[in-house]
């Protein structure tokens, strides 16, 4: 016996409100719009294509087609939409689908992920002391906080004056809008003047400003009241390699203050979990992928290796001589028929004849 079925029809309108109202808010709060399109492009097509019951031959056949639009990591992104929506919505779960999760795996065999370039530090210390503060102090600012916080750029978007404690020394900064929910602290010093760069840009800041977003627009030494935006960020990594004349320049992009900050953190020799608490990262693997890729960890292993060879060398060299060494003295014995047994006290001889 359904358990709705003492209501009434008033009240079983609003249950299944509130379910519908429920359901709606288990998707995630920013991508939700996008989570929506995704949804309803693949009713769409099961429309177009009449298709009457959805089953894994369905879900694989859609994604068949998708494959030979979409990127790799694409496809990907849009199976973990489906994989949402349609269990929300139709209380399907696509993730016990063994042909189309090992389709999905097939294809990304040869995918290779395009990552952004990072910065070196003598990259970084050219531009912080080289480019003209009238135009490039809000990415200086920018460049500081996003290399000592390993930011996103949502993060920066989102940083409030009041997240920015000033002690006096160095500035105390906590992310409370992150991808994982979870606040993140980091620190300014002086390092690079971080802190004296800091304060001359905030010395800018005019009054009033009706928002409390930190990072508003800067140019020819002033500021405005209006706020950066997301996009702005991401073309920051970008406008520093130009300055620099570095090749390759649209290859910096949004991400590459993360990327550079972890490959910092990860080339001083910092472990994994360190780099996961520095990015605040869930993930282990990609913590991992800092440190397998680390220049300065394949330097550290390569020594040890050559290291470790030149004392097994050595050792074996020392033992070689030795052992010519006393080879030759027997030599010497068995052809002169004499020992040289000077200096020795208190000995007994044993003569085998």
């Amino acid at each position: 016996m359904s358990l709705l079925a003492g209501c009434n029809v008033e009240n079983f309108s609003d249950i299944l409100k509130a379910a519908q109202e429920a359901s709606s808010s288990l998707l995630p709060a920013k991508s939700k719009e996008k989570y929506q399109k995704v949804y309803e492009k693949f009713c769409q097509w099961r429309i177009t294509k009449n298709v009457q019951k959805t089953d894994e031959n369905v879900i694989l056949a859609y994604f068949f087609e998708k494959a030979k639009a979409l990127k790799d990591s694409s496809l990907w992104s849009t199976y973990s939409i489906l994989k949402s929506t349609l269990q929300i919505n139709e209380n399907m779960d696509i993730s016990q689908y063994k042909k189309l999760v090992a389709f999905l795996k097939r294809q990304n065999d040869t995918y290779e992920a395009k990552k952004s370039k990072v910065l070196t530090m003598e990259n970084v210390t050219i531009f912080l002391k080289e480019a003209p503060d009238d135009k490039f102090l809000l990415m200086k600012v920018v460049l500081i906080f996003g290399l000592n916080g390993a930011c996103r750029r949502a993060e920066l978007c989102s940083l409030t004056v009041k997240d920015i404690e000033d002690t006096g020394k160095i500035l105390v900064i906590t992310l409370h809008d992150t991808k994982t929910k979870k606040k993140r602290v980091f620190i300014v010093g002086s390092e690079c003047n971080g802190y004296e760069i800091y304060h001359k840009y905030l010395r800018l800041r005019p009054k009033p400003v009706k928002h409390n977003r930190f990072f508003i627009y800067y140019n020819h030494g002033k500021c405005t009241v209006q706020p950066v935006g997301i996009n702005s960020f991401a073309k920051i990594p970008q406008k520093v390699a130009e300055y620099l004349k570095l090749p390759d320049a649209s290859s910096y992009t949004g991400h590459c203050l993360r990327r550079t900050s972890a490959t910092f953190l990860a080339d001083s020799g910092a472990d994994i979990q360190t780099l996961k608490r520095h990015g605040g990262w869930q993930s282990t693997s990609v913590a991992e992928g800092y440190i397998e890729e680390s220049i300065g960890n394949k330097l550290k292993i390569s020594k040890s290796i050559f290291h470790q060879q030149e004392l097994v060398a050595s050792q074996d060299l020392g033992t070689s001589r030795e052992s010519n060494s006393f080879q030759e003295e027997k030599l010497q014995f068995k052809k002169f028929g004499v020992a040289n047994f000077s200096n020795l006290n208190n000995c007994t001889f044993n003569i085998c004849i």
